[in-house]
Order: C-alpha cells, then structure tokens, then sequence
C-alpha cells in the first residue's frame, strides 16, 4: 500500500463506508480503496485524494454492495444472550449475598421513602383540580386601600359577582359564599355545624361537586332550601331518604332538597352542607344590591375560557370607577385567583378552609431526592469498589470477543435488577408504612387524587428505569472498561480507592445527612419558639364550648357565668364571638382622626362581654375596660390594640376618648397590648374590641394545677343541667389554637423520621464498603499487627478516610442549611435565631453514626489474629 505516513482517508466516508457495504467483501474493497487513495495522496494533491475517495465510496452506495437489511456476519438470537445475562446476573447477586442484601433494602428504602413523600407532594399539589372546569373557575379577592393602611383580603362583597356577570362578557357564571355556624336538631340528635355554607343555586353548575339526589337546578333556588353531604345526611337521618324532610337548623327548619357526595379531602375549603344564598338575600336585598363593602362572602366566576381572565383583568379599573365610588376607603384592585393556585397562595384575611404550605413542599421534596441519592449513591460505591473481584469475568469475556456495549449492557441488566427487585420491596414497605405515614402528615392521602392507573404504571417503570439507569450506569461503564491485562495486577485498595468519583459521592451522602439533621433541628427551634412565645393572653387551661348565640344564653348570660364559676376548678367564664385562633369579623368603621376628621377603615372586630380581658389576662395600656356599673359601655364603648394606634399614629393615651362611628357613634375607652389572635405566620393586625351580650362561645378557665378531667366533667355535668339542649362540645384552646401551625409540625416530624431513614441507608453503604475494605486489606493488616500495630491504628488507618469528608460536608453543608432554614422562618413573623451550635452538633452526630459503623468491622479485623489473616492471604 502506498499510503504516505500520517494522511488518513476522509474519515466520514470511511465510515459511511463500513455502515453500508456488505461485511462479506468489506474488507477486501475496504483495502482497494485505502490503496488507491494513497496512491493518489502520493502525488501531492490531498485535497483531489480526498475528494476522489469520497466519490469512490458514493458509487459504491449500489444493491449488490450495500449489506441486507437485518444481515448479521455472525446471528446471535437476542433470547438467549438476554437469558445468559439474566442468568449471570443473578449468579453474580447470589454469590455476593452480603452486599446485595444492603444494595436491594437500601434501594427499597429509598424507593418507599420517595414514593410516600412524593405521594403527600402530589396530594399537596392536586387540590381542587378534581373539578372538570378547574381551569376556569377564578376567585374574586380584593386589595383594599384605606386612608392608613393597605388590607388584602380573600373576600368579597355580595354585589361583585352579579356585576361580574353582567359587566364582563367573558364572565359565564359565579357562586358565592359565606360560612354559617348552626346547631342542627333532628328527634334526640344535635350537633354543631360550623361548616355551614350558604350559596348560589349556580353551585353545581361551576363547581363538580356531584349530586346523588335532588335537581340541580333547583336544589338551592327556594329559601330555607339545605343540601346535605353523605355523611351530614347519614348522621341526622340514617338510613332514611332525607329528599323531602326538614332539618331544623338554629331556630329555623330547612328542607332538604338533595343529598351530594361529601367533599373530597383535596379541597381548599369543605362543608357539611348547602344552604340556599336566598335565605340571606330575601331580608337583605338592598346590601346585596349595594353593599360593596360588606367584604364577607367568597365569591367564585366561570370564565368562558381560561384566556379570559386576562381579558377581565385589563378592564378592571374601568369596572372599578363604574359602580365603586373613590372615597376614603377604596378598591385599588380585584385580583383573579386562580382555583387550583388558591391552597398554596400566600395566605389573605379571611381565608375559608385551611392553606397549604409550598415551602414545605419545596423541603419535602428535596428531603425525597435527597434519601433517593443516597440510595443509588450506596450502589455505585459497592459496585465499583467489588469491580476488582470482577476482573477475572470480564477479562474473559473480552478475550472471548465480548464488546464493551455487551459488558454495559449485561452490568446495566444487573442494576435494573436490583432496581427491579428493590422496587418490589419497596411497594411492600411503603404499602405498610402508609398507615402510620398517614397519621404522620396529619392528612387522608386518599388513592382518588391519583391519575389514571396506567399513568401511575408507568410513572412506576419510569421510576425504577431512571434509579437503575442512574445507580447502575457509572459502575458498567468503569466495569466494562477493564482490560485483560488488569487481571494479573491486582490491588488492595482503600475505601475509595483510585476513583474519585466515589469520594465525591460518599462526600455528598455526609452533605446530604449534616444537612437533614442540622435542619430538622433549626425546624425544631423555630417550633420551640412558637410554641414559648408570649402571645400577649394566656391559653393553658383553657376549655371553650360553643353556644350559637343561644337566646336563654343571651338573655341569662351572667346568670350562665355565675352558675359555671361555681363549679370546683373553674376560675373565670367569659363570652365572645370569637375566640384567639379565629378569624375576627371585618367591618367598616370611621374613626376620628387629627382634628377631628372621621376617616373610613376596614378594621377587624371581636365582641365580648365583661370578663373576657380577665380571662385571657390581656393587658391593658391605657384607660379603662369594659365596667358594668357604666350602662353606654355596652352599646358605644371600644378598646383598640397596639398594632392601630400605632397605624394612627397615636401614642397610648391619645386615643382614649377617640370618636367611633359605626352605625352609631360611640368612643375609645381603652388601649389594649398586642396579642396574638391568629398565628405567628402573620402580623398582629389592627383590631377593635366592643361589647356584645350576643356570644358564639364560653371561654372557662380552669385551675392549672387541678384535676382537669374530674373538672371538665362537672362543667359538664353543670352545663347538662343549665342547657340541656345544647351538646357540651368542648376544645381546649392551645390544642385549637396550635393547629394553625399545623403544617410547621408536619414538617417537623416528617424531617425527622426521613432524616433518621436517610442515615440508616448511609449507614448500610458504609457497612458495605467497610466491609470490602476489610476484607481486601486483610493480609495488610495482618502484616501491621505482626510488626506492632495497635489496634486503634488498625482502626485509625480504615477511619482516616473519611473524617475529612465530614469536615468539608459540614462545611459546605452550614451555608446551604442556612439559607433554606432562613427562607422557611419567612413563613413567621418571629424567627428563631439560627443556631450555628447546631450545625456542630449536626457534624458530630453524623460522624459518630458513621463512626461506629466503620469501627464495628474494623474493630473486628483489628482484633482478629493476624497469623490466620497471612495464612488466609
């Protein structure tokens, strides 16, 4: 050949060359062309060469010369090389059983962790998307704007979504709220119904809550009309049809025009049932017409396409100056929420239902990534530490003509088995440990919410091929790139060995652990600081009974009081509408400012009598509370808390004897300290107490240091015999009340537990490499003890490999902890103070587990008689 040194034919062609042309006489022309082409070169003009071969291999492109179609040199039938892979893989598992044990449970674990926590992500995310319309049902909220301070409220007032409809083409249809607290009678059954709703008859028309009985048309159309959900309808009527009966409710009775199913647990606000929006509207037609700040109703709009609320959004302010007079109180705008964005939007006064947390989502999923790495990070480090016993099976293979795609395939084929088998486990465990996870998060995790089985399916599969894909991937490739000739050279190596790749993943398993428990700690804190904080009122032994506004209570309140306070145990009795823990009513107010101005505010509102300053121990800053021997104190008399005057402007002593208007006009009498009435995630807002004889709930202190139970039971024995007809329904306030913090605490625990399973899967990945290390550098150690070694620099020389990689875990670990901790306590309008103690602590554990995981097996070599080591070896 007279190929010149150095020139090479143009190298796409020549594989183009080889692609194409028939392997029965590739060889041959293949020589006939690389001749000829040095043959040219030689005469100096590359380029024409070149140019020349390519042509040469074009014309060859012909039937006779290019390959069949399926032609194979030498035909393997895929079955039985799949089967001879499936085969050696489970030998291979089988004769490591040690090391794939903690491969497949680790796996399993990680698996049934990610599938859990990412079943309660889903759910998180999926509320209220059931409804077929999801995507075109908004909420109408507002942003409200007054002379001293800007509200954003989830309500609304009842003109808007008649207007909407009216005003905006793109409008379809709306539906509003307002939520009712009832006490429902039938024969000898009572019960509180505080998830009463009234509503539009257009409810089932934008909403999909399914009717099982009754038109829905008509079901909420005629006042006095009550649409109950299974279970309401279950309670009061048993087996019977309830279509057609009545239900007294309060002091009224209802009939029941249906019966739906009950609302699924994914909702952003539930209820027991339906009762008609005319049964408001027939006795307050003119505010419904008018009212434009009465912002007590959720109001919800069908838009003919969800491309429209933009549309609606851009003629807004046009609206607003049609029908809302600009005054001292005004809208600044309507925002459109969507109603699959309500649950996890940041949350707005006078929410209905409970709100999620994105936040806590955010962190739980990383915690599942997070345990899932750690699972695959484990088999990649025991895979590619136990490559060396491979290299006598590889090298066979290779000798016999094995290609490296066939040896990635077969080690890739062994991963998805373990995958495969772990998966399988993993649903066992995960099916087991639902329950308890279930009673974890607090929440149903109803299989409902799931999509279609066959998305599920194969989100499954997708799962379990990207885990093995990903855990099995690096170790073929570095398995499958041993040469023969590595065979003869064996070598004891350390931990890591002389793959880095396996210090970088050991590194972010130690990350990954410093900073789970670093972080459930600072949780923890956070929570500790919550539940320590003053509150400003004192809400240990405290029990509340609701009373609906009970006329015999109304009329003989103190009587009620006096009767209670009698009871051994029981040191104050105080009436309220509402009580800390609940929304406070929004009203509108003016109220005199500098010079004497009356200017208009939307001003949240609770109504007590007498006592209720005493019972809760709320301190007062200024002027006086409520008096009985002072007759106008229950009709024009007002205390204000910090949080207003200080929007005022005011100092403490100048707000006494501010004028009040509200429908009628009354004054200060009293400056309040700030206490909190809802949770810590928001601020303590303005807030105006007056007096009121007209009480939703009894709030009873009891002795601190009694007998609650024996208490409680004579309330109760007393409270039968005062108001027999009333259900002694009670709840102690601090239970109540730290239920708003309820996804905190979820979060707290679901960290914890996740984080204890995290170390345990590292720990199991650390038993195995510790484990192989051993065993490799047995006859090392053996050596070592002959000569004099201890057996705490036994242990020291396997251990000293990864204290460093904790150090720099830790290190690096501090910064990223901090910064996710620092955005959750945004949630909270008091952070706790990061801790840096507890990132020394996080380190500390962390190193100890990994520790004595590491020493329990290096203890155990360094113990072991160095004679039988060497004659082992």
């Amino acid at each position: 050949m007279n190929q010149l040194p150095g020139i090479q034919p143009p190298a796409l062609f020549l594989r183009f060359f080889r692609w194409f042309c028939n392997p029965a006489f590739a060889e041959d022309i293949e020589g006939d062309l690389v001749e000829m082409f040095g043959r040219d070169a030689a005469t100096g003009n590359l380029t024409r060469a070149r140019m020349q071969f390519s042509i040469r291999v074009l014309r060859l492109f012909r039937p006779g010369i290019i390959r069949k179609i399926g032609y194979q040199s030498s035909y393997i039938h895929p079955l039985p090389m799949f089967k001879n892979y499936f085969i050696t893989s489970l030998r291979s598992l089988m004769r490591s059983k040690g090391f794939s044990t903690i491969n497949i449970v680790g796996l399993a674990v990680g698996l049934a962790t990610f599938s859990l926590i990412s079943f309660y992500v889903y759910h998180e995310l999926s509320f209220d998307r059931y409804h077929q319309n999801a995507d075109r049902i908004f909420r109408i909220v507002e942003n409200l704007k007054t002379e001293n301070e800007m509200l954003f409220q989830s309500t609304s007032s009842p003109p808007m979504g008649p207007r909407f409809q009216k005003d905006f083409p793109e409008v379809e249809s709306y539906v509003r709220f307002q939520q009712w607290s009832l006490l429902a009678q039938r024969n000898d059954i009572t019960g509180y119904e505080s998830d009463s709703y009234i509503a539009d008859s257009t409810v089932f028309d934008v909403f999909s809550f399914k009717l099982l009985a009754g038109d829905k048309k008509t079901a909420l159309r005629e006042p006095y009309s009550i649409v109950l959900t299974q279970s309401m309808a279950k309670k009061y009527f048993g087996n019977e049809d309830p279509v057609g009966q009545t239900l007294k409710m309060d002091y009224d009775n209802y009939k029941v025009t249906g019966v739906m199913e009950d609302v699924p647990g994914n909702s952003h606000f539930r209820f027991s049932n339906l009762i008609s929006f005319s049964t408001w509207s027939r006795n307050n037609k003119d505010a419904e017409d008018r009212a434009w700040f009465w912002n007590g109703f959720h109001t919800y709009v069908l838009l003919r396409d969800a491309q429209s609320a933009d549309k609606v959004r851009a003629k807004m302010k046009d609206f607003l100056k049609r029908n809302v007079e600009k005054g001292g109180m005004y809208y600044e705008d309507l925002p459109l929420q969507p109603l699959t964005g309500i649950y996890m939007a940041p949350e707005r006064s006078w929410e209905n239902g409970t709100r999620g947390s994105m936040s806590n989502v955010y962190i739980l999923s990383i915690i599942a990534v997070f345990i899932l790495l750690i699972a695959c990070f484990n088999y990649i480090n025991l895979t590619t530490a136990r490559a060396s016993r491979r290299l006598k099976e590889v090298g066979l293979r290779k000798t016999l003509g094995a290609q490296k795609r066939m040896l990635i395939a077969q080690f890739l084929g062994e991963s998805l088995i373990v995958t495969l088998l772990s998966s399988l486990m993993a649903g066992i465990l995960a099916w087991i440990a639902l329950p308890a996870f279930r009673t974890l998060v607090e929440s149903p995790l109803d299989f409902s919410v799931l999509p279609e089985a066959w998305k599920v399916i194969g989100a499954t599969l997708g799962l379990v091929l990207i885990v093995g894909l990903l855990a099995g991937g690096y170790p073929a490739f570095i398995i499958s790139r041993f040469e023969p000739v590595q065979i003869f050279r064996p070598s004891a190596q350390g931990i890591f060995g002389h793959h880095n790749l396996r210090k970088v993943l050991v590194g972010i398993q130690f990350l990954i652990s410093i900073t789970l428990v670093a972080g459930t700690m600072l949780v923890y804190d956070q929570l500790d600081v919550v539940r320590k904080q003053d509150l400003g009122f004192d809400k240990e032994g405290m029990i509340v009974v609701p009373t609906n506004g009970d006329t015999a209570i109304v009329k003989y309140l103190d009587a009620v009081k006096n009767e209670l306070m009698q009871v051994p145990g029981v040191q104050h009795v105080a009436g309220s509408r509402q009580i800390p823990g609940q929304n406070a009513n929004n009203l509108y107010t003016e109220i005199e400012m500098t010079g004497g101005k009356m200017s208009p505010t939307n001003i949240n509102y609770n109504f007590v009598d007498h006592d209720f300053l005493t019972t809760y121990n709320i301190k007062l800053l200024a002027g006086r509370d409520f008096s009985r021997s002072v007759q106008a104190d229950d009709t024009t008399a007002y205390l204000i808390n910090e949080a207003a005057i200080k929007d005022f402007g005011w100092t403490p002593e100048e707000a006494i004897g501010r004028k009040v208007r509200r429908g009628r006009e009354g004054k200060i009498i009293g400056v309040i300290k700030d206490f909190h009435y809802r949770s810590l995630h928001t601020k303590v807002e303005p807030m105006m107490i007056g007096m009121t004889n007209y009480v939703g709930r009894l709030s009873i202190r009891l002795e601190k240091n009694g007998d609650v139970p024996a208490t409680v039971a004579r309330v109760e024995k007393k409270w039968h015999e005062l108001i027999p007809y009333l259900p002694f329904d009670y709840s102690f306030l601090d239970v109540e009340f730290d239920r708003q913090y309820k996804a905190d605490q979820q979060l707290g625990k679901v960290a914890g537990v996740f984080t204890g399973l995290a170390i345990f899967i590292g720990c199991l990945g650390l038993l195995g490499l510790t484990s192989f290390v051993v065993e490799r550098r047995t006859k090392e150690i053996g050596i070592r003890k002959v000569l004099g070694a201890s057996v705490p620099s036994v242990v020291m020389l396997i251990t000293r490999e990864f204290i460093w990689l904790i150090a720099i875990a830790l290190i690096m670990a501090t910064p990223l902890t901090w910064y996710l901790i620092d955005q959750w306590e945004q949630n909270f309008t008091l952070q706790a103070a990061i801790n840096p103690l507890r990132f020394v602590m996080a380190g500390t554990a962390v190193f100890m587990v990994a520790w004595l995981t590491i020493s329990f097996l290096s203890l155990r070599a360094a113990n072991a008689n160095p004679a039988k080591a060497l004659r082992t070896e």
